[in-house]
């Protein structure tokens, strides 16, 4: 079984990999993109996966381990391997507003070009999943961060973890949570 973590960038996967690391599960992971000020607890990256359209027999090398598949590529993984999916989701205005300055760019005047293309790649990500029948759990990034004793449960039961909920909830760090909508 290959577990992947899914959602658009910006949606919370890299925190959603500091919990698999924190259960004890095997990352899969080159560390070729460094943490930074947007991700200072890292990024969670294998590079293979952005040539995933090309070549996806990478993921033959990733079973028992969690790798980390932006929404968009998800559509192209190799269907004869066995998956669960952890679907992160977040706030559209979030996600454009956390892009906006990890690219230092104002983004205002693209921002509903930006949040349709979002809300299409989400939806044609699950829409996949379920017609693949996939099993797959969403997680809302908000629901996480602001009440992680109610949502840990769910992933845990999901995942089959047996770590405790104790060391799960210190991975989860609020004042990572910088940019928020007021919704």
């Amino acid at each position: 079984m290959i577990t992947i973590v899914t959602g658009i960038p910006r949606s919370g996967t890299s925190l959603m990999m500091q919990l698999f690391e924190a259960a004890e599960v095997s990352i899969c992971s080159d560390a070729i993109r460094q943490h930074d000020e947007n991700n200072p607890k890292g990024y969670y990256e294998l590079e293979a996966v952005k040539g995933i359209v090309k070549s996806n027999s990478f993921l033959k090398d990733v079973d028992g381990k969690v790798i980390k598949i932006v929404a968009p590529l998800v559509q192209f993984i190799d269907l004869s391997l066995d998956y669960r999916v952890v679907f992160m989701l977040r706030d559209l205005d979030e996600v454009v507003q956390s892009q906006e300055k990890m690219v230092q760019k104002d983004q205002q005047d693209q921002k509903e070009k930006f949040k349709t293309m979002y809300a299409l790649h989400i939806e044609k990500s699950r829409q996949f999943l379920k017609s693949h029948q996939i099993p797959f759990i969403e997680i809302q990034h908000r629901e996480l961060v602001s009440n992680p004793k109610a949502v840990l449960p769910k992933l845990m039961e999901f995942c089959g973890w047996s770590v405790s909920i104790e060391t799960l909830l210190a991975v989860v760090d609020p004042s990572l949570y910088r940019n928020r909508s007021d919704k």
